[in-house]
């Protein structure tokens, strides 16, 4: 397999719905049908919180991204996913996803570092939350969250893991 090079990758704010569409098609292909977005919660999340929902795009289009909700609580919940509260200071990541030809590149931890600092520039967010499987906790431990134990929100099947970063 040849090798990538992500500094060939955009990384910008993701801008139009038709964007949004292509980052759906991700979304169904890389997650279970049971915890995969549908269009209409993602088109939400896109018009409520624009500034939160970053793309890594190639000449072809996006092939990664991370979007997300705000929420006055702590920790993601059933309601962060359905709602989002524009003067929140949480970030609720809900997916950070890549294109199964990108996977393990390299390209999810340059989205969630880029995210990160992103989230520090706008300067009203003071932690971002997820939810993580248990198989990738160590992953996002080493981007830089901490994982709080199991999450009380169930998703799926799987069970999860509240991580959060405090800016």
């Amino acid at each position: 397999m040849p090798s990538v090079d992500l500094s060939k990758l955009t990384f910008r704010l993701v801008a139009n719905e038709k964007e949004v569409r292509d980052a759906h098609l991700i979304e169904e292909t890389e997650y279970p049908a049971d915890e995969a977005a549908s269009l209409s919660a993602m088109l939400y999340r896109f018009q409520t919180a624009p500034e939160l929902f970053l793309g890594a795009f190639d000449t072809d289009g996006i092939v990664g991204y991370i979007m997300s909700t705000r929420s006055s609580l702590p920790l993601v919940t059933h309601e962060a996913m359905e709602r989002s509260d524009p003067k929140g200071q949480t970030v609720c990541i809900h997916s950070v996803c890549t294109r199964q030809d990108w996977q393990h590149k390299g390209l999810a931890t340059q989205l969630l570092l880029k995210y990160t600092k992103l989230a520090r520039e706008l300067g009203n967010v003071s932690r971002l939350a997820m939810m993580s499987r248990e198989n990738l906790v160590g992953f996002y431990e080493r981007a830089g969250y901490k994982c709080l134990g199991p999450s009380d929100v169930q998703h799926g099947e799987e069970k999860w893991y509240d991580c959060i970063i405090v800016l």
